[in-house]
Parts: C-alpha cells; sequence; structure tokens
C-alpha cells in the first residue's frame, strides 16, 4: 500500500474503506470465483444512484441494472473484458428501482492477489445522465437548424439576388445599397450556419474530403478575389501575393471554406483604412503554406491557445467582441489536420496576427473521411 504516513496496517485498510465509503461515484466489488461473478460489496452513493438498498443488491449480478435492456453492443465490450480479466469502460443504459433510466459510466478493474490470480472485479459507477441528455438536446438542435434553417436563408439569398440583378424591375441607388447589405448578412449568416453543421459532421466522423490535384496559388487567388467586396464594404484593402507555386492534393472546395473564415475573421478584426495581406509560399520541399496577415489589435499570448477550440470567442482589447459561434477556427483546423497538414498563428498585441496554413505538398489523390486522415 502507498498511503503517505505512519499507519499500521489495519489503519491503512481502515482509511481506505472509509474513503471508498465517502467516495460519490458508485463502487461495487465482485467475486469471480463464485458462479456468476456477484457483487459482494457496495458503497452509499452506489445505492443513492440506483435507488436499491444494499441488500437487494449484494449477491447479484450487474446485469440486473440492465433490466430488460440487454441489445447494447457496450455490454458485449464488458462481458468479454471480465471473461478475459482486464479493464474496460463502456457507457450502459441502466434503470434504477422504480424504472428511470439513467446512463453509467462503468470503469471496471481486476484485483489479483500477489501471485497473480483474479480475485475480484472493482466497478466504478458514474452517473453521466444529465451529461448524456444535454448532448441529446444539442444533437437534436443540429437536427433542427439542419432542416429548418437552411432553405429560408437560401431563398432568403436567393430573393436578394434577383432584387439587386434588377430581375424584379428597376432598383433605386439607395434600395440596392440596404440590398447589398442583405446580401453581406444572409451571406455571414450562411457561413455561421455551415460552421455548425460543418462541426456537427466533424464530431460524428461524416465529413468526408473529395481530393484533386490543385494548384494552390491559383486556388486562393481566386477566393481572395471572390472575397474582395467584403473587404471593400469594411474599408480593408485585401492584397494577394503569390511567392510560390505548390501542387497539392486537396478537397478545394473545403481549402477555400478555411480561407474564407480566415479572411472573414482578418477583415473583421481590421481597422477602417488597414491593409489585409495573403500569402502563398513554399515551406520547404515538403509543405504549402498560406499565411493570412492582418494589421489588427493582436492576440495576447496567453489567449493563443484558446483559438482553435471550440465555442472560443476572444474578447478585443476595448473589452468587445465581435459576434460568431467560436466554432469558424476550429472547423479549419480540423479541416486541414483532416488533409494531413497543420495550422496556427503568430501574433502579439497592437501588432496583428499572422495566421497560416500549411498542407503537404502532392499527396496521394482519393476520397478520405476525417477519421481516416
Amino acid at each position: 500500500m502507498f498511503i503517505k504516513g505512519q499507519f499500521r496496517q489495519s489503519e491503512q485498510l481502515a482509511l481506505m474503506f472509509q474513503a471508498v465509503e465517502a467516495a460519490r461515484n458508485g463502487v461495487v466489488i465482485t467475486d469471480p470465483v463464485q458462479p456468476d461473478n456477484p457483487i459482494i460489496y457496495t458503497n452509499p452513493a452506489f445505492t443513492d444512484i440506483t435507488g436499491y438498498a444494499a441488500d437487494e443488491i449484494l449477491g447479484q449480478n450487474c446485469r440486473f441494472l440492465q433490466g430488460e435492456d440487454r441489445a447494447q453492443p457496450a455490454l458485449n465490450d464488458v462481458r468479454l473484458a471480465i471473461k478475459e480479466g482486464r479493464d474496460v469502460t463502456a457507457i450502459l443504459r441502466n434503470y434504477r428501482k422504480d424504472g428511470r433510466r439513467f446512463f453509467n459510466e462503468l470503469t471496471i478493474s481486476p484485483v489479483r492477489n500477489d501471485r497473480g490470480k483474479l480475485v475480484a472485479f472493482v466497478g466504478i459507477q458514474n452517473d453521466i445522465t444529465a451529461r448524456i441528455e444535454a448532448e441529446e438536446r444539442i444533437s437534436d438542435f443540429y437536427s433542427i437548424v439542419s432542416h429548418e434553417l437552411r432553405t429560408p436563408i437560401a431563398k432568403i439569398k436567393s430573393s436578394l439576388a434577383v432584387i439587386a440583378d434588377g430581375e424584379a424591375g428597376p432598383v433605386s441607388d439607395s434600395v440596392r445599397r440596404f440590398v447589398d447589405i442583405s446580401i453581406k448578412a444572409a451571406d455571414s449568416l450562411w457561413r455561421l450556419l455551415e460552421n455548425i453543421l460543418d462541426f456537427k459532421k466533424l464530431e460524428s466522423g461524416k465529413f468526408f474530403l473529395l481530393r484533386q490535384r490543385l494548384q494552390l496559388a491559383q486556388l486562393v487567388e481566386s477566393a481572395v478575389v471572390e472575397f474582395q467586396p467584403v473587404a471593400d464594404a469594411a474599408d480593408v484593402a485585401l492584397k494577394f501575393h503569390r511567392l510560390a507555386s505548390p501542387t497539392v492534393d486537396a478537397d478545394g472546395q473545403r481549402i477555400v471554406q478555411v480561407l474564407e473564415n480566415l479572411l472573414s475573421n482578418a477583415v473583421k478584426f481590421s481597422r477602417s483604412g488597414s491593409e489585409v495581406n495573403v500569402k502563398v509560399l513554399s515551406h520547404g520541399a515538403e509543405w504549402a503554406r498560406v499565411e493570412v496577415i492582418d494589421s489588427g489589435g493582436g492576440i495576447a499570448a496567453a489567449d493563443i491557445s484558446k483559438l482553435f477550440g471550440k465555442f472560443q470567442q476572444l474578447e478585443l482589447p476595448d473589452k468587445r467582441t465581435r459576434g460568431g459561434t467560436g466554432l469558424g477556427l476550429a472547423v479549419c483546423k480540423a479541416i486541414i489536420e483532416a488533409h494531413g497538414g497543420r495550422v496556427g498563428v503568430e501574433s502579439e498585441l497592437g501588432r496583428g496576427s499572422t495566421f497560416w496554413f500549411e498542407l503537404p505538398s502532392c499527396t496521394s489523390v482519393g476520397r478520405t473521411s476525417v477519421t481516416d486522415s
């Protein structure tokens, strides 16, 4: 035993027993030597979680908590681990004495004596129902966003485009100005929606890349030209610099998505009258690099590590934020890493920021999911 201090063995055992009894996680010990591996110990937290009294638990196999809900894939992992006498962690649907379902994050560990013989299993029960239910609510939200918002936003965008093009009749300059503002707002809302949905795909492993051989500089230059009206509206000069012409195997649409996110942030945080520079260059023989350089307020060193996490938004030096979901950079990171690339930022408060990403030059062509990359 490894308990610091001058404790006799009996005192150590008493202390360990008291600690297990006081634990907030449910703890059970089972005896694999006896038929059906029955529970021989349960702590108070386990009875609180399940609603069963100790005398209703002792002597039973833990499967009684699943009731009739036995067709759970995770149960196969648990059974195999017990059969092989090894550790396992699984999430199971369990049922309290009153019939209410709860989600149990179960960790099982074997206990062996000095000769290596298996003498017991220790099961640690963690009720994660609140977490699972929150994740289900988020999943439902994604579903609503996907089915209920995409169509009306698309209709708004197309209707505004018809008005702006004059197809619905003559439009005065003042009306056209408001239409242009509305189009930009709709485009921004569409990008936010796409970031939300893409992040859900990334988390579920359903995000795919359609790779092809691309001239990176040509792709980036076209994206910069397309983004120019947004920069013009913010009175920010957007400049492209072709310092190399590397070839990459990539999903061009997704790379443009990354670049648009970086450009949007750069313009958003730049001062009126400033400029944003976009460079394409080679980083050694193996990497193609894109840099988006702004002259905005910069980022504190302590905040840089937070940038590419999900739902992260940093305050500006004047304590304001500029809106958004906090998912854009997290999506960028996932897309670039799915290509086998890397992404980062170099910044200093008051001196602007350089966001960059690198892609392997001329990798194999194929269709790859983010989970395979």
